[in-house]
């Protein structure tokens, strides 16, 4: 059972974590704050002395005893790793396992967290009870754009370690691991120019609101205006039915001099989904690692693929990619992998 000041040292921290306390407010003075648990002065001092000492909280004359405004790294053994991911993505067991494999490696224990999809409230509950119950170091993977982020600015406050995979963050608050997926579309479109394409389809879904995504269609709206390439954005949903996608590529073939010459999806199975056989003479462009575009005939000696893929510690090494998919006609390009050090 726990001490009484270990449990006022927990209450605390609960009320900064649920955000009753901002970073830089002031608390409550000893004899207040005794009041308010029902224990002496003593307890509270105590408590506030280990939250000092944890570097959660400090006194400040002359104006007392406040939140710290300055974030805060675990720096103690890698004891246990939390990672908060969704599994239907059918990258999602790699990456699992990639976690996984080096959790055993370093003697770590993984407590996995998997909520429903697009859940950005349930991932940022998960993240709190892992935090309370002692994970210092959160992988935080969350295609939702509906979290509240200075949650895990309080995480950080409290000393947790936080790392964001595939999440674009609105500030530096933690560390960030992805692609620049600016780099990669730019680097796609360059390959299709360089492959003759005049003109240019970027497709991506109508109700998928993601970071990624909304990056690279940005990214591909922004070179067409540098450049000049001709070019459009359309937009299907991702329950687009056979019919729709072979309306669309009929649109394609009967574009005549119009028709592009190259379409790009913002992922492969995007790809996947429209083009179900070859198309002779039309290149097709994507930035992920998706070995059943070969398996459903998307590719031939007359389509050319350029892909990327995120780490040669997830899956295959490049060289082997390169091996694997050569027989294909595709070809594997740039290594989007971007480390930012949002923070120490």
């Amino acid at each position: 059972m726990k001490s009484l000041t270990e449990q006022v040292r927990a209450a605390l921290a609960g009320e900064i974590l649920a955000g009753k306390y901002a970073p830089g407010d002031r608390l409550p003075p000893e004899r207040e704050y005794a009041e308010h648990t029902g224990t002496s002065r003593v307890t509270v001092r105590r408590a506030y002395d280990q939250l000092e000492a944890a570097g959660i909280i400090v006194r400040r004359r002359p104006h007392g005893t406040c939140v710290a405004d300055t974030f805060r790294a675990h720096t103690g053994p890698l004891e246990s790793v939390g990672l908060i991911t969704t599994l239907p993505h059918e990258f999602s067991g790699r990456f699992v396992a990639a976690v996984s494999r080096c959790c055993r490696e370093l003697d770590a224990l993984l407590v996995l967290g998997i909520p429903e999809p697009d859940t950005g409230p349930q991932q940022l509950e998960i993240a709190v009870r892992m935090a309370t119950r002692g994970v210092k170091d959160l992988i935080v993977w969350g295609a939702d754009r509906n979290f509240d982020f200075r949650v895990f600015e309080r995480l950080r406050i409290l000393g947790v370690n936080l790392v964001f995979f595939d999440q674009v963050l609105p500030g530096d608050f933690a560390d960030y691991v992805g692609l620049d997926n600016r780099a990669a579309i730019r680097a796609l479109l360059a390959k299709a120019k360089a492959d003759g394409a005049e003109r240019m389809i970027f497709v991506n879904y109508s109700d998928l609101d993601v970071d990624t995504n909304a990056e690279r269609q940005q990214a591909f709206e922004a070179c067409l205006a540098e450049t000049g390439c001709r070019g459009e954005v359309r937009l299907l949903s991702r329950g687009a039915s056979v019919a729709e996608c072979r309306l669309f590529a009929a649109e394609l073939a009967a574009a005549g001099a119009e028709a592009p010459s190259a379409v790009i999806g913002v992922n492969a199975p995007v790809l996947q989904m429209l083009f179900r056989h070859p198309v002779a003479g039309l290149g097709l462009y994507c930035v992920d690692h998706v070995p059943q575009l070969a398996e459903l005939g998307a590719v031939d000696s007359s389509t050319r693929v350029a892909m990327t893929h995120i780490s040669h510690h997830v899956g295959a090494t490049h060289e082997e990619l390169e091996e694997y998919f050569r027989p294909c006609g595709i070809e594997v390009g740039y290594d989007g992998l971007i480390l930012e050090g949002g923070a120490q």
